[in-house]
């Protein structure tokens, strides 16, 4: 039943949910028991969809392909993901340098015009990235559109998608490895619920904010972690 390997990935596809909460909760901005309901919905309906498109898949190959096959993937997108988290910390810490110098430099004129050019594309560049759940973990406050200090389900529909377009290549890998898209996906719906209101509330009681490159990381570990046991799980 994989169980073992459906929690893992379950854990690790609402790190980001529990860091999002951390978040808001800091910030003082309430997420209600519907907003995280339809949160946990999109996820879970995300992680069906993956998963059901994986376990198609592996039907065609055999039972030890499609074992390895699945874990490769899983693998590779939790290589991937540190990647890209690695990659976005460097283009924001590079883009505060560039802002220090502006700002040192007292006036753009004495900036040449191809550093300008190279700062704006920089600047297009992460502002497309930051289209997506990111966006709202280090800035939650963007959400909060009509600045009532509560997010409503409207509110956070770019939330939910982009927390769930994240996490699509898991499920896919997961579902090729043969998980069970019943118990894998109702985990995820629970986990999603409890890390957003648990992140939530220790973010508004106890805890420091979470930023969004060690939960990347943390989340891509235990991607890796969990195409790894199924690797070597006996099929």
């Amino acid at each position: 039943m994989h169980i073992l390997s459906a929690l893992l990935l379950a854990i690790a596809v609402n790190i980001d949910n529990f860091a999002v909460g951390i978040a808001y909760g800091i910030k003082k901005l309430k997420i209600g028991w519907l907003t995280n309901l339809f949160i946990g919905l999109i996820s879970a309906a995300g992680t069906y969809l993956a998963i059901s498109v994986g376990n198609d898949f592996q039907n065609y190959l055999s039972v030890n392909i499609a074992n390895a096959l699945g874990s490769f993937i899983l693998i590779a997108v939790g290589i991937w993901s540190i990647w890209k988290t690695l990659k976005r910390q460097r283009r924001k810490i590079r883009m505060r340098q560039e802002m220090s110098f502006l700002v040192a430099a007292g006036s753009s004129r004495a900036i040449p015009n191809s550093y300008h050019n190279d700062f704006s594309q920089e600047f297009s560049q992460e502002f497309l990235q930051e289209f997506s759940y990111e966006k709202f973990l280090e800035h939650p406050e963007k959400a909060d559109l009509d600045r009532s200090g509560y997010i409503d389900v409207q509110e956070s529909i770019a939330l939910a998608f982009g927390l769930t377009l994240n996490n699509l290549g898991s499920g896919l890998g997961g579902g090729i490895s043969n998980l069970n898209v019943a118990i894998t996906t109702f985990l995820v719906f629970i986990l999603s619920l409890l890390g957003i209101s648990g992140g939530c509330f220790l973010g508004d009681r106890f805890m420091p904010k979470i930023s969004g490159l060690w939960a990347g990381i943390l989340s891509a570990s235990l991607v890796i972690i969990t195409g790894v046991y199924e690797y070597f799980r006996m099929p």
